[in-house]
């Protein structure tokens, strides 16, 4: 598949791994919100409190936009991975 053969007008859906010192939540939908992404976030915590990790699922209109939030997420403190 070539670059140009994706459509963005389907759902992605990625998950990002933080260290739990605090609930990024609100700042992830703060982030899709100031880029106008109608998405979902939800968050799961490790069995031992030390990860919590984060899904955020919505439709992106382009691939800048995508890498965009991607960007700012990974900038967020206690960011480890992303997938």
């Amino acid at each position: 598949m070539q670059k140009d053969d994706f459509n963005f007008s389907k759902e992605i859906t990625f998950k990002s791994i933080f260290r739990n010192k605090k609930c990024f939540l609100e700042e992830l939908e703060n982030i899709l919100f100031e880029n106008k992404i109608k998405g979902k976030t939800n968050k799961k915590e490790s069995l031992n409190g030390k990860f919590c990790s984060y899904s955020i699922s919505a439709i992106f209109p382009s691939e800048e936009v995508l890498q965009k939030i991607c960007h700012q997420v990974s900038s967020l403190e206690f960011f480890m991975t992303m997938f």
